[in-house]
């Protein structure tokens, strides 16, 4: 899944977060960190999320994902990565700020849906 040292993108203050559409999903969400994006996709022959540190990109079908605004700013705290009963690598969970997650990409049908955490109690 994480195709990079996490610890290259822990940290950085986010400074944008975009996405190329699919329908109510997304096929890549992009995280801004300074000069460098985490990019989480899926794999369209398994369904498994795969994350990547790359070199911003210009251009292409990115849009902005208004729904995550409240992470802009923040610092990219811990992740998580979540294996189904199948044994495929098809949940990603990212804090801000620290260890607390607080948004779930899920892979379903070769895109990504975006979910956000809260505790109960």
């Amino acid at each position: 899944m994480l195709q990079f040292d996490y610890q290259d993108a822990g940290g950085g203050v986010i400074t944008a977060v975009f996405g190329e559409p699919q329908g109510r999903s997304w096929w890549r969400v992009a995280i801004h960190i300074g000069e460098r994006m985490l990019v989480l996709s899926v794999d369209e022959d398994t369904d498994q999320i795969e994350a990547t540190l790359e070199p911003v990109a210009v251009g292409g079908d990115w849009r902005p994902i208004h729904a995550l605004d409240p992470i802009v700013g923040r610092s990219l705290g811990w992740c998580w990565v979540g294996r189904n009963s199948q044994g495929y690598l098809d949940m990603f969970s990212l804090g801000f700020d620290g260890i607390e997650p607080e948004v779930l990409f899920l892979a379903e049908a070769s895109a990504l849906r975006l979910k956000r955490i809260s505790d109960i109690g």
